[in-house]
């Protein structure tokens, strides 16, 4: 108990706070002009889910429970699988290594933040709801938050169990020592499918046995605890095996041509194929389709329309700014082997831009033709779709060369773009929606004044010797 108290106020807590104290030395007024943003977002998105609510919102308890259920799960997923290298780092190797944890508590301290995280969010989400319940009168039951609370643990222990079972089954049968997102994904994905059927079954006797109820959840709690400890061990020891990552050999003389701009062109595809940020965007966009497919089977019309504008809207914006981010990364991470190239800083920067661009576009399009293809839904106005991914793709880049991206602010920096780029956009389509044309030079104008700082201030030389 001691060492685990020790890990979470030395590591979790303690790397949280120094990095929140960098960041507010570094970038106070960046930082407020954040908070500014997400409050101003979060205030729109709650008046507009209270008053979708109130018209048209579902008040039954066991419904609501249920989609906390599934908003719960999905978060806990995309938290897992994208901290899932947490425990890769030095820190955590050297207190498990030279102390006397346990692994089922090591992990879950390492995943603590994580999954706290998660359920702010949930509950964020949750709040208009709540406060929709409590303006028509309804009270909040204590059997209710008591359920909500053990709901939360079993989801937790079972999304980390489920996610620990997935990562040790595909390591015992492809490789001990390799990570295969794809397949641990896809493995983790069904099981917490599963376990949302499971739970849609057993909430159908709250109405009947509500006491039950509770007491198979605490059954639950107990079956997960004890499910997460036999498997803590084995997990922590796949985890260490593939701390020796294997480096494939790469020579610059392979793709070296007698045009600058291609060889960059060819060694940011060889970037972009290697790289685990780009998997694990590719599996985002995955979900994306699958999940808007799905959407008619659920939501009526109007609802499906709704939710397809949101996913749109932010989560697509997500993909397309999370990919351009990476050219200001690698970067910052490669900066003497690209002086050693000696080219000039536009054969560098525009075949990255314009691959990126293209990255984008096809993302964009992909989506939306298979949207309408399989569930008919139509999108208009490609042409100034187009010039907005432009803007978005410029923006970011520039963003990546302003701030050095890391693990710890990576979302925060993704989730910044994403509000500030949509309050940008509105306040383009309202002034300037009537003249197409006028808005057109409009996006063109803004991307070239973002690539033009990162040309001529953000890109330094010697690039260019």
């Amino acid at each position: 108990m001691i060492w685990t108290r020790h890990v979470l106020h030395k590591i979790e807590w303690g790397m949280l706070t120094t990095k929140i104290k960098q960041l507010g030395k570094k970038y106070p007024l960046q930082l407020l002009a954040a908070a500014a943003f997400f409050l101003l977002i979060y205030a729109i998105y709650v008046v507009m889910s209270l008053r979708f609510f109130m018209q048209t919102g579902e008040s039954e308890p066991t419904a609501l429970y249920l989609q906390f259920v599934k908003m719960s799960l999905l978060l806990l997923g995309a938290g897992l699988v994208f901290s899932r290298n947490k425990m890769k780092r030095q820190e955590y190797q050297f207190y498990f290594l030279n102390s006397a944890i346990q692994s089922v508590s090591f992990v879950l301290c390492v995943n603590v933040f994580p999954v706290l995280f998660c359920f702010i969010m949930v509950g964020l989400l949750f709040l208009p709801i709540v406060l929709g319940l409590l303006i028509s009168g309804v009270t909040l039951s204590v059997y209710w938050v008591i359920i909500v609370w053990i709901t939360c643990c079993v989801l937790a222990l079972y999304a980390l169990a489920s996610w620990m079972l997935v990562r040790i089954g595909v390591s015992d049968v492809v490789s001990k020592t390799k990570e295969h997102l794809l397949l641990q994904t896809i493995g983790f994905v069904t099981l917490n499918v599963l376990i949302f059927l499971f739970f849609q079954k057993a909430v159908e006797m709250i109405p009947v046995w509500p006491s039950v109820y509770l007491v198979f959840l605490m059954i639950l709690l107990c079956a997960g605890w004890l499910w997460l400890k036999g498997l803590a061990a084995r997990y922590v020891n796949r985890m260490f095996l593939q701390l020796k990552v294997e480096v494939k050999s790469f020579s610059y003389q392979k793709i070296r041509t007698h045009s600058s701009f291609l060889t960059h062109l060819r060694q940011e595809f060889v970037y972009f194929s290697r790289s685990a940020v780009f998997k694990e965007q590719g599996i985002l966009f995955l979900f994306l389709v699958c999940f808007t497919v799905g959407l008619p089977f659920v939501f009526t019309p109007v609802e499906t329309g709704w939710l397809y504008a949101f996913i749109v809207q932010f989560a697509l914006k997500e993909i397309l700014i999370m990919l351009p981010l990476m050219i200001g990364r690698e970067y910052h991470m490669n900066q003497r082997a690209i002086f050693m190239l000696n080219t000039s800083r536009g054969a560098y920067l525009l075949s990255r831009m314009l691959f990126y661009y293209a990255i984008n576009l096809l993302i964009y399009f992909v989506y939306i033709g298979l949207v309408y293809v399989v569930i008919g839904i139509e999108s208009e106005g490609h042409g100034l779709a187009s010039l907005s991914i432009l803007l978005i793709t410029v923006m970011a880049a520039c963003v990546g060369f302003v701030v050095k991206i890391s693990e710890f602010n990576k979302l925060f920096v993704i989730v910044t773009m994403i509000a500030v780029f949509s309050l940008m956009d509105m306040f383009l389509l309202e002034w300037l929606s009537a003249d197409i044309q006028l808005l057109s030079i409009a996006y063109i104008a803004c991307s070239a004044a973002f690539f033009s700082c990162i040309y001529a201030v953000l890109l330094k030389r010697p690039i260019l010797r």
